[in-house]
């Protein structure tokens, strides 16, 4: 019986790299994450500070502004 080394049981290694025109995309998706954080945050102060009927449409356009930078993630 011969014994395998240890090297040919292992995988073999895989390099995941970005290709050189996502970083545009990327940075715009960043941004669009920001937004959606700032708004978020925004929403939740105006909702339960005072105006839940204007907080909540802050926070429904927020949601729409994720939904935008999902949607560019996946068909990228």
């Amino acid at each position: 019986m011969d014994i395998q080394s240890s090297t040919d049981n292992e995988r073999p290694l895989r390099r995941h790299r970005r290709e050189r025109g996502d970083d545009n995309m990327l940075k715009f998706r960043n941004v669009l994450n920001i937004i959606f954080m700032v708004m978020a945050i925004i929403g939740v102060i105006v909702y339960f500070t005072e105006y839940r009927t204007i907080g909540t449409y802050i926070l429904l356009a927020s949601m729409a502004v994720k939904m935008v930078e999902c949607c560019i993630r996946l068909l990228r």
